[in-house]
């Protein structure tokens, strides 16, 4: 009766060369198909790629959608003191607002939060419009930024509960392409302060 051979005799024996056989069989497969056939299955996924990309975008959009409602019903539950009259609320909501003076130091908080949001301001656009009818201003602050999409968003929703008098004017977002992970975002806030004092 013939030995049985042990497990340990029974090993998968690779061919030596199944390197180049994979290889040549992947070249031969390729000129059946043909460059029309390549060229299609790379178009194919390129556009499983951008579907699946701009279904990313579409929820990370729908998610700051809900946060910046989220900070608005915030902002709109936050408790209001009882006033007597409409010139009471009036003077009240003067005494809110920020000095004029006190525009840097606005800017200066704006910077920090972006800061602590990943983000660098490299640059921005300022310009003040008074109100004539009253007695506040609306300082227009455009920032163009390059950064990951959620640290955009992480800085929209902490400027905006870091200060109160801060107003989210408009953001628009463009991305070159789907591979690159920044998006270029132009924000544009208005800050609201009181007009500068006369001194007679």
């Amino acid at each position: 009766m013939a030995a049985m051979k042990s497990p340990a005799a029974l090993k998968l024996q690779l061919p030596a060369n199944l390197g180049p056989r994979l290889l040549w069989q992947s070249r031969r497969g390729a000129r059946r198909l043909g460059a029309g056939a390549i060229a299609g299955a790379a178009a194919l996924l390129l556009s499983g790629l951008a579907l699946w990309h701009g279904t990313v975008l579409e929820r990370q959009g729908q998610t700051l959608n809900l946060q910046l409602r989220a900070a608005a019903r915030a902002a709109q539950s936050a408790p209001v003191m009882p006033v007597a009259n409409d010139a009471d609320s009036v003077a009240a909501f003067y005494r809110y607002l920020p000095a004029h003076e006190a525009i840097p130091d606005q800017l200066k908080e704006l910077v920090e939060v972006a800061q602590k949001s990943g983000l660098t301001l490299a640059k921005a656009e300022y310009k003040a419009q008074a109100e004539t009818r009253a007695g506040f201003l609306r300082y227009e602050i455009t920032l163009p930024v390059k950064a990951d999409y959620a640290n955009v968003q992480t800085f929209i929703i902490s400027a905006l509960q870091a200060m109160p008098t801060l107003t989210l004017d408009s953001v628009a977002f463009k991305r070159e392409q789907i591979e690159t992970g920044d998006i270029d975002a132009r924000i544009q806030f208005v800050l609201l302060v009181r007009q500068r004092e006369v001194r007679r």
